[in-house]
């Protein structure tokens, strides 16, 4: 999308259990883990570590990373779940691409 992308390597993988992938294009680390949650759930919990430099420098890059995942992880559910697709990042960065 708007002519971004990004490689990363899956570090360890645990089928319906846990995913640890690391980015190419930053140091950081993620570690996304599936618990089910009843039934028909699935609780979704990442952790993101590895940020660079001081506490003053990391703090922003991880609310950043969070706001960012929580993102992700909505326009999942809702695409999931309904079949509807909400365009989050294209209604974050409206300039960034043409109407």
């Amino acid at each position: 999308m708007f002519g971004v992308g990004d490689s990363l390597t899956v570090k360890e993988f645990e089928e319906n259990r846990r995913i640890l992938i690391q980015w190419e294009s930053d140091p950081t680390t993620v570690e996304w883990r599936f618990e089910a949650h009843g039934h028909e759930a699935t609780l979704v919990k990442i952790s993101n570590w590895g940020f660079p430099g001081d506490c003053d420098s990391v703090l922003p890059q991880a609310i950043d990373a969070k706001g960012g995942y929580s993102m992700v992880l909505a326009g999942l559910k809702a695409w999931l779940e309904y079949g509807i697709e909400l365009n989050l990042v294209r209604d974050q960065f409206p300039s960034d691409h043409s109407v």
